[in-house]
């Protein structure tokens, strides 16, 4: 009969029970796993536990009748990292992109046209290369920025950070802010739904196959509520507006500047909501009009949770 003993470190606590062993036991299907549990087989502290028990440190989980991963399969999912290699010029610009770090996470001020992870077209992402920098599988992002979006974005060191940062994600009780440049600012100053210096957006937001459809309404189950605060500020007062009109070029005409605070945090959030006002942030190719700028203009420039606060202000900011 197959026993394992594990003990929760701090890599683990706060984990639920269900998602250890389907990361450490990936041969066995979910049937199997479930049914190890309702049968007593899987035990913490000696007591059958239910599959959304939070492990605690210096819990005792004991299995039995479960296959876990060969370490033949191991050897091979490292061997793959250990091959996977970018060039220590390319690691150099990407530490160079961090504005802080402790032991638990660092803040990365993420370029515009980086992704976040490998993909279609890229072979790797802030993801990938900071694992390689800090030569850890454990690194992950809690929050992620479009490919050609700007900004701070928060990496975490360890999973118990990473469980942590990512409540706080879901209870709204991380703060982002943005700066977008869009254009029709005529509409704006004309149309009596907006205050000419601040107004809040509030509608719900639907995933569909290749954009977030808008509504006043929830359309489907998928539909979530999504609120955003704007304030109009002045562009001429800027330190560096001379710098961003001219990477503007042509489209440094009837503009406007927003600095923008998500109360909610959804996909493609900003830009479904403003592009659906007729306001379209200048270079948005999915949501926006055929402008001819290679540049988009919109970037998280604050974040904060618990005591921290993060700003690349003075540094506006594309």
């Amino acid at each position: 009969m197959e026993k394992k003993e594990i003990v929760v470190d701090s890599e683990l606590e706060g984990m639920r029970l269900d998602r250890y062993l389907r990361k450490n036991f990936k041969g066995e299907p979910l049937s199997r796993i479930f049914g190890a549990i309702r049968a007593g087989d899987v035990r913490v502290n000696g007591k059958k536990s239910k599959e959304s028990h939070r492990l605690v440190l210096n819990d005792k989980i004991l299995v039995k009748n479960l296959l876990q991963s060969s370490s033949g399969q191991t050897e091979k999912a490292k061997d793959k990292v250990r091959k996977f290699k970018i060039q220590k010029s390319e690691l150099e610009k990407y530490k160079k992109m961090v504005i802080f770090e402790n032991e638990d996470f660092f803040i990365v001020n993420k370029k515009e046209k980086v992704p976040m992870h490998k993909g279609t077209g890229h072979k790797y992402g802030l993801a990938e290369v900071f694992k390689e920098i800090y030569a850890s599988e454990n690194i992950n992002f809690a929050n992620r920025l479009d490919f050609e979006t700007s900004g701070l974005v928060i990496g975490c060191k360890n999973l118990k950070f990473l469980r942590y940062i990512s409540q706080k994600i879901r209870d709204n009780e991380v703060h982002k802010k943005y700066f977008a440049i869009v254009h029709n600012k005529n509409k704006i100053e004309s149309d009596k739904n907006f205050s000419l210096k601040n107004f809040t957006i509030e509608n719900y937001l639907t995933t569909m196959e290749n954009k977030v459809a808008v509504s006043e309404k929830p359309v489907s189950k998928e539909s979530r509520k999504s609120i955003t605060h704007f304030k109009q500020l002045d562009f001429n007062k800027l330190k560096n507006s001379k710098q961003i009109l001219n990477l503007l070029g042509k489209n440094n005409k009837n503009i406007a500047l927003f600095d923008i605070e998500l109360i909610t945090g959804r996909k493609h959030q900003i830009r479904a909501q403003l592009a659906n006002q007729g306001l379209f942030i200048v270079g948005d190719k999915k949501y926006g009009k055929k402008d001819g700028s290679d540049r988009f203009f919109l970037c998280c420039y604050f974040l904060s949770f618990d005591n921290y606060k993060f700003s690349i202000f003075d540094k506006v900011f594309f």
